[in-house]
């Protein structure tokens, strides 16, 4: 901060950091997972890709300039539960395998170690459960901005009948788990932070569960491709009109990875849950003493070498008006500027604290 032309330094009282976190809540309802509004099944806002290893879902059909990326899809095996005989054998291999080392990491052979809900790199472990196959689904940033906050998914899935799934639904949640107790999630994964879904809506802090993984910072989404989740049948064919009925890992084994995660699409009512948005500030507190800061740069304040503010009081002036605050390096390098909303009075007479907020 200059002081007639004199940088004054600000001292470890004089600044302070802090950390607030913005939310906001996101629903994501059926329609827009399925693809089934407007015209069925036009599936406009579904992108899918000739290489048939995941799709794309937008808020609006995905041609239009308007639409945001709203999150992918896709699905695979763990190698050793997937015979080489089956449809994508190797391509859902690979993906699973992907995001377990990722999110899970590797056993000491380094090997990918499979999902299992204790988070142990063991891959003997048997239970509590592992997950052979997997329903994987990535949001944007577009949607979780930071992460997504604790404690506020859900995710409501249809387990009736594949003609009609949403006869009977279940709701998994991540209801447990409270912002900062590291009892209620885990944080043994190289991706950051994660908890384990439960049935239902409770409190209580599950021990296992068969149903799947979320990871907050990362916003990943990890299903298990079981009966426990999707119930009994489960669609395997594109655009939902394959009249084939499968269990889920039936399904996942014999059908393409499009076809499979169709399937998937369509027994997903809602998702809902809070994103996050961490805003983190820096303040600087300004304090210009009665005897500082009493002069203009303004060129119109001087005349030669005389100050002209008032006629016959040269030298002394009894205002001035700061309007502009500036931060400067160590080497006096202009770094930020702040604009005052009025222009402040400042006389000899007074003393003035301006409080300065930079987020970022």
């Amino acid at each position: 901060m200059a002081n007639n032309g004199v940088f004054k330094t600000l001292g470890p009282n004089d600044t302070g950091d802090s950390k607030a976190s913005l939310h906001e809540q996101i629903p994501v309802t059926g329609t827009i997972i399925s693809g089934t509004y407007g015209t069925f099944p036009s599936e406009s806002n579904v992108k899918f890709f000739s290489t048939g290893d995941h799709i794309d879902v937008y808020d609006y059909p995905y041609a239009s300039s308007s639409a945001n990326f709203m999150f992918s899809m896709t699905a695979g095996y763990a190698s050793a539960a997937s015979p080489a005989a089956n449809t994508q054998a190797t391509l859902k291999n690979n993906i699973y395998r992907q995001f377990s080392q990722q999110y899970v990491g590797y056993d000491t052979n380094q090997e990918p170690v499979e999902f299992n809900v204790s988070g142990v790199l063991n891959p003997a472990n048997t239970f509590p459960p592992k997950y052979d196959g997997a329903v994987f689904i990535d949001f944007s940033r577009v949607l979780m901005k930071d992460e997504i906050k604790k404690g506020s998914f859900q995710i409501t899935i249809g387990t009736a009948s594949y003609a009609n799934p949403f006869a009977n639904t279940r709701t998994f949640s991540d209801a447990h788990v409270v912002e900062g107790n590291q009892q209620t999630y885990k944080t043994n994964s190289p991706m950051g932070e994660y908890a384990l879904l439960q049935l239902g809506t409770s409190t209580t802090v599950p021990s296992d569960s068969a149903y799947g993984f979320l990871y907050y910072q990362a916003g990943l989404l990890v299903l298990g491709a079981t009966t426990d989740v999707f119930g009994n049948e489960l669609t395997s064919g594109s655009s939902f009109v394959t009249t084939t009925a499968q269990t889920p890992n039936a399904a996942l084994l014999s059908g393409s990875i499009n076809d499979f995660v169709n399937g998937v699409r369509a027994h997903v009512q809602n998702i809902q849950f809070n994103n996050t948005t961490e805003l983190n500030s820096t303040t600087y507190f300004l304090r210009a003493a009665n005897n500082e800061f009493n002069y203009s740069n303004n060129p119109s304040f001087v005349s030669g070498s005389e100050i002209v503010v008032k006629a016959g009081n040269a030298g002394n002036p009894s205002v001035a008006y700061i309007t502009t605050v500036g931060l400067y390096s160590a080497d006096n390098q202009l770094l930020a500027v702040g604009k005052l909303s009025e222009p402040l009075k400042k006389t000899p007479q007074d003393e003035i604290n301006i409080k300065m907020r930079i987020d970022y």
